[in-house]
């Protein structure tokens, strides 16, 4: 059976995740009413300083994505997992978001990325320790 180098993929998906993060807290950070009326959120200055907030926070984070993806092999699989419960929470609280509009495309689009992400850092967690 051929050895897969599960680090090697999770590389990868951390660095897809920081760019969609990247270009999500550049949209949050500047256009924080569109972001909410794209979400069904109703614009309010509450909403779009707390948008901006996340914004500010997913810089932060996409920035350590891309600098931990080069991080040995126990660093990339914390990462791994971490990521599975922080992706975990943001998907669960896209689910329960209140918003006027339930469902609206970008709701969609967020809680398809978020999901596909924490389903492939699970499934390359659990393909890794499965060969070693």
């Amino acid at each position: 059976m051929e050895v897969v180098d599960d680090v090697r993929y999770i590389r990868g998906v951390l660095a897809a995740g920081a760019l969609v993060f990247a270009f999500s807290s550049v949209a949050l950070l500047v256009l924080p009413a569109w972001f909410a009326e794209a979400l069904g959120m109703r614009a309010s200055v509450e909403a779009e300083w707390a948008l901006r907030m996340v914004g500010a926070c997913l810089v932060a984070l996409a920035g350590q994505m891309w600098l931990v993806r080069r991080a040995d092999r126990p660093g990339i699989r914390g990462a791994a997992a971490v990521m599975i419960l922080g992706g975990g929470l943001m998907t669960l609280l896209t689910v329960f978001l209140p918003a006027e509009e339930q469902w609206t495309f970008m709701r969609w689009l967020y809680l398809a990325f978020g999901s596909s992400f924490v389903i492939a850092y699970s499934w390359l967690l659990y393909w890794g320790f499965r060969e070693h």
